[in-house]
């Protein structure tokens, strides 16, 4: 049975990608976008069974679900982190609630992604 990944987790890890590796604490709506596809593809190539939720209805969602830890910035058609969080904060909250292989991959994943960015 798939795991599905919801849009939050994926938008909190490339942010903590970002802001470990490029001192950035924003991601663009297109690199979301182009990070979901990313993750799905490579999920499908190394077996992982997940299904990872990042169309825009489910970034919307997540936006206005988790706004205490997510703003949306329409000047720059980009999300950030809430000033009032720290990348600790992303970390408790979005980094133990996957099954551990799901969650390691998507780590890594965010993470190669941000290297991109770099």
């Amino acid at each position: 049975m798939a795991t599905f990944v919801g849009a939050e987790y994926i938008i909190a890890n490339l942010l903590i990608a970002l802001k470990k590796i490029n001192k950035r604490d924003t991601v663009t709506l297109d690199e979301l976008s182009e990070a979901g596809i990313y993750i799905q593809k490579q999920s499908i190539s190394e077996n992982i069974n997940a299904i990872f939720l990042s169309s825009s209805d489910q970034v919307a969602s997540a936006i206005y679900d988790f706004s205490d830890y997510f703003e949306y910035d329409r000047e720059s058609n980009s999300i950030r982190i809430v000033k009032t969080k720290k990348i600790e904060d992303l970390e408790s909250r979005f980094i133990g609630y996957l099954p551990f292989s799901v969650l390691s991959f998507l780590v890594n994943m965010s993470i190669e992604f941000a290297k991109q960015k770099a």
